[in-house]
């Protein structure tokens, strides 16, 4: 079967001076060149269409899914090779990329200076013959004038695997067919300077020059916006400590980049890299806590995609549509749910009504909708799990498809997990790790590993509560330690984020196994770093994650007999959602009322307004398994028994995990001196759900 390709030949190059000087002229190189007549008789094709980033990449922010598809549709790879080419992450992706296509055989060098040590990047010399396809045009001078005076005879390499013609006939049709050319040019140029004299001869070399000026001037433009928004700040994000500094380059480069679109014969293209610029600023506001201040930036970044995607230009409609996904995520970070839920939906719109829209931002988006809908505790998120992964089936071996498919099924796991349908949750979670295990050997920076770590730590909690407690805290002791090494980066709250989670899951795994002061001291450290994110940021969603680990923090004493300190972190926990009350989502509302029944029954033993705060709780959540522990306990001590029975009965049914919780609570209720006549009926109950519970 004969492969057809969109394009005969993509170019891969750092972006210098030299190397884009030499891949540009070499681009239009090969669009240019044709083939000898002679080798067309004999079935041979022209070249019709290159490949390079300027060229066909008008929204950098969605580069890489770009590259992926146009790798995927060359039939050959040309990599312009400097010294300064192994220092660039995106040559060697790429590289590495057409190999897992199975194409090696067609990749070329392009060798411009250094050697083969030193310029070429690390996956180029992983194909073993890779020598033999070098086209070497390395001088002495190394400039580009001198490098691509010799290119044209390398070049034909490339041109005779892509064409299919024999090297040997190639090379020797084209030194006749130059020979030919040479001779009419020579005769030609007399004639016009006999005819039209040397005054039209200096007139054409003047125009040609000024338009080479414009040429060169359009392209710095154009490379310096290119620096200003990638290059510098994309280095940076894997230096621990850079956001605020890359916020301040960004902010900086902003104002620069307005001057600059004016210079820019091109504005549409430098108003969407002004664009580009504006929304790496935001996410990293929205990295470093500052919401508002992110959604200043990505609502300029907005404003002008609309402007652009008013012509209709499929790649400006993408680009206009993915702008609102990216506004709904810092309204995410924020806990504002239900704003984030109005710009997703109007993502997913904009891109539904594009011809051929991006199906892979198409499932990110429907993904982010079903995040966003496990924040608020909403059904709606099984739906758009199942589109999501719906768009995702055709491309299943796609390492970006893999990428977004594991963010897909981690947050489709946690959607379970908040459910307590956790053997549902686990299975969902393990098929997420194995998906970033795939990523992390493709790919192994901060982004993937916190992806990676972020879903063993929920896959750890789902342990826990199927009472699975071994497994659990190993995989608590393996990536916790990575965890504290990324939260080195202090001024990423993402990372603290991430670390905070560790440390409070960990806390529910020893504490649903009795061990109180263990417990104690991982909750400690969670609420210590919650507290200072909820200090930075003020969101609600920080606040909420901050009062339920100092509220932990008080179960668990209270647990271990400390009952006037469990009262006082009961209290400590609920001012700090009395502050931010207002400002809760349904979710979080469920959490608040949830606490307060515990509180008012294990401190306040006031019973019944125990039972009235955890009503509330399951009307808001019908599904939360704390919420419902809590109305059974309620139920116990008011002296509903047959209702006691049904809620903790459903509870405990979910998960050994939860039973054994359960019989822990009630015990430590008893020794606090809480009393109810049917408690040894409850646990009589569990007994015989889980025999093996002593």
């Amino acid at each position: 079967m004969i492969m057809s390709f969109k394009y005969d030949v993509f170019f891969s190059y750092r972006h210098k001076p030299l190397d884009a000087e030499i891949t540009e002229k070499v681009f239009h190189w090969f669009e240019n060149y044709r083939l000898p007549p002679s080798l067309k008789e004999k079935g041979a094709k022209d070249i019709e269409r290159a490949f390079r980033d300027t060229e066909e990449l008008p929204v950098r922010r969605i580069l890489t899914e770009t590259i992926d598809e146009a790798l995927k549709s060359s039939n050959a790879l040309v990599v312009v090779c400097s010294t300064d080419t192994p220092s660039s992450e995106w040559v060697d992706r790429e590289v590495e990329l057409f190999i897992e296509l199975g194409r090696a055989e067609h990749v070329f060098p392009l060798l411009i200076n250094g050697d083969e040590n030193t310029s070429f990047p690390p996956s180029l010399k992983k194909i073993p013959d890779i020598g033999e396809r070098v086209m070497d045009v390395r001088t002495e001078g190394g400039t580009a004038k001198e490098i691509l005076k010799k290119a044209p005879d390398e070049l034909l390499k490339a041109v005779a695997d892509i064409t299919g013609c024999d090297p040997g006939e190639l090379r020797r049709e084209n030194s006749f067919r130059k020979n030919r050319q040479t001779l009419r040019r020579t005769v030609s140029i007399a004639a016009i300077l006999i005819v039209v004299g040397i005054v039209s001869y200096l007139l054409m070399s003047l125009a040609q020059n000024y338009r080479t000026k414009a040429q060169l001037q359009e392209q710095a433009t154009l490379r310096i916006l290119s620096e200003l928004t990638y290059d510098l700040p994309d280095h940076l994000t894997d230096v621990p400590g850079t956001y605020s500094r890359i916020a301040g380059i960004l902010e900086e480069n902003a104002q620069t980049i307005d001057t600059i679109i004016g210079l820019s014969k091109n504005r549409s293209k430098a108003v969407v890299e002004a664009s580009a610029n504006r929304e790496k600023l935001a996410n990293a506001r929205s990295v470093l806590g500052m919401y508002e201040e992110a959604l200043e930036a990505q609502d300029t970044a907005i404003s002008s995609y609309e402007t652009l995607a008013a012509d209709g230009k499929e790649d400006f409609v993408l680009a206009y549509g993915s702008s609102y996904n990216n506004r709904g995520n810092i309204l995410h970070a924020a806990g504002r749910y239900s704003e984030a839920e109005t710009d997703y939906q109007k993502s997913a719109g904009i891109l539904q009504g594009m011809k051929n829209p991006d199906r892979l931002v198409l499932a990110r988006i429907y993904g982010n909708l079903a995040a966003n809908a496990v924040s608020m505790g909403e059904d709606s998120a099984d739906s758009y799990f199942q589109e999501a992964m719906s768009l995702l089936e055709e491309n299943t071996n796609d390492l970006e498809y893999i990428q977004e498919a594991a963010s897909i099924l981690y947050n489709r796991g946690v959607g379970l997990y908040r459910a307590g349908r956790y053997e549902e949750a686990a299975n969902a979670l393990e098929l997420s790790s194995q998906n970033d295990r795939i990523i992390l050997e493709a790919a192994d920076n901060r982004q993937n590993q916190m992806a990676y770590l972020n879903c063993m730590s929920i896959l750890a909690a789902c342990l826990t509560d199927l009472g699975e407690y071994g497994e659990a805290e190993n995989n608590y002791q393996i990536a916790e330690k990575e965890a504290e090494v990324l939260a080195k980066d202090t001024e990423n709250l993402k990372d603290q984020i991430l670390l905070a989670d560790f440390y409070n899951n960990y806390g529910l795994c020893l504490n649903s196994q009795g061990k109180y002061e263990a417990a104690d001291g991982l909750y400690r450290k969670a609420a210590g770093l919650y507290g200072q994110i909820f200090e930075t940021t003020g969101s609600a969603s920080s606040g909420t994650v901050y009062a339920v680990s100092t509220l932990n923090t008080g179960e668990n004493a209270f647990k271990a007999g400390k009952y006037a300190e469990a009262e006082q972190l009961f209290r400590d926990g609920l001012a700090v959602f009395e502050k931010i009350r207002s400002e809760l989502d349904v979710y979080d509302q469920a959490q608040y009322y949830t606490w307060l029944s515990y509180h008012r029954l294990i401190n306040l033993r006031d019973y019944s307004g125990a039972y009235e705060a955890a009503a509330t709780a399951c009307t808001l959540q019908p599904n939360s398994i704390l919420a419902n522990m809590n109305l059974g306990y309620a139920c116990l001590y008011c002296g509903y028994e047959e209702e006691c029975d049904r809620v903790l009965g459903a509870v405990a049914a979910s998960g050994k995990g939860q039973a054994e919780m359960i019989r822990n609570d009630l015990k430590a209720q008893a020794l606090a001196g809480l009393e109810s006549a049917h408690a040894d009926a409850v646990l009589q109950m569990l007994k015989e759900l889980y025999p093996e519970l002593q």
